[in-house]
């Protein structure tokens, strides 16, 4: 409600012409690396905007009946130092938040970074190497952060992004047992390897309702910055966003699809990859 109605003001005040058509595709425009995150992110930002807005509108009806009716001068100093400290309560409450969301954002692209050097490095062997991010599940909502299909595979990794100590002695490290990840020495949850068998299930499942096979996904943890040790739990690779190479590279043995058949998986990923026009905001629409 209050969105709608600061569009309008806006679009008084600045004058902008909406009698033109944005001519993007959006239903077309592949999401980028970390997407889901902005958009939270924006959610998050837009929700204490609202807030503010509204305090504001109260502050300012406030100020008018303080005039009108000649409150004590004390009175307003109380409602200042409420606005503030409801200002201070925003921060301790969205400004973390918002830190992990945007640690985690960059460290999604850092890994796509790597992903994009991976693929021309191994161009020569496979020329036909795709990668999408953020293939979004509206109605379980979660992600796929990353997704590469070759004649060779499909793979899907999911990135970790962990602040580390500070500390030079410290050799910051994750540590798999086959069993569960360990960060520093403490256990991390079990969810992240349901994760993405959850993930992969699900992609699985999309591919398996347009083409009528059923693939095998390659399950990839990466952890950005981190020394990564141990071995894999089930059949998910734990490594660091340096190596992944070296895991694609370990299953270029053979070819499993035709060019046919990759042009089928990628136009089904593709679709899932997509920003989508219901996703697209604009002050006009």
């Amino acid at each position: 409600m209050i969105d709608k109605l600061l569009d309008k003001l806006i679009l008084k005040l600045t004058g902008i012409d909406c009698n033109k058509r944005n001519p993007v595709e959006y239903d077309k425009l592949l999401r980028s690396p970390g997407q889901s995150l902005d958009e939270a992110m924006d959610g998050i930002r837009n929700k204490i905007l609202d807030k503010l807005f509204f305090i504001l509108a109260i502050m300012i009806v406030f100020v008018i009946l303080s005039i009108t009716l000649q409150f004590p001068s004390y009175y307003q100093i109380i409602f200042m130092l409420i606005f503030l400290g409801y200002v201070i309560f925003l921060l301790q409450k969205y400004y973390p938040v918002l830190r992990d969301y945007r640690l985690g954002r960059d460290g999604e692209r850092s890994v796509a970074q790597y992903l994009s050097a991976v693929a021309r490095q191994l161009s020569k062997e496979d020329a036909n190497m795709h990668i999408y991010h953020d293939l979004v599940n509206e109605k379980k909502k979660f992600n796929i952060d990353h997704v590469v299909v070759s004649k060779k595979g499909i793979f899907i990794v999911e990135t970790k992004t962990y602040r580390k100590d500070k500390e030079q002695a410290i050799r910051n490290t994750i540590f798999s047992n086959g069993k569960e990840l360990i960060k520093n020495g403490q256990k991390l949850t079990n969810n992240i390897p349901l994760q993405i068998k959850g993930q992969a299930q699900w992609l699985q499942s999309e591919l398996h309702q347009i083409t009528g096979k059923k693939y095998q996904i390659i399950k990839i943890i990466a952890f950005v910055g981190w020394y990564v040790e141990g071995e894999k739990i089930d059949d998910i690779y734990i490594t660091t966003a340096k190596t992944l190479k070296n895991i694609i590279e370990n299953q270029y043995s053979k070819i499993l699809y035709d060019d046919e058949e990759l042009k089928r998986i990628t136009s089904c990923i593709h679709k899932l990859a997509t920003v989508g026009a219901k996703n697209h905001t604009d002050i006009c629409e």
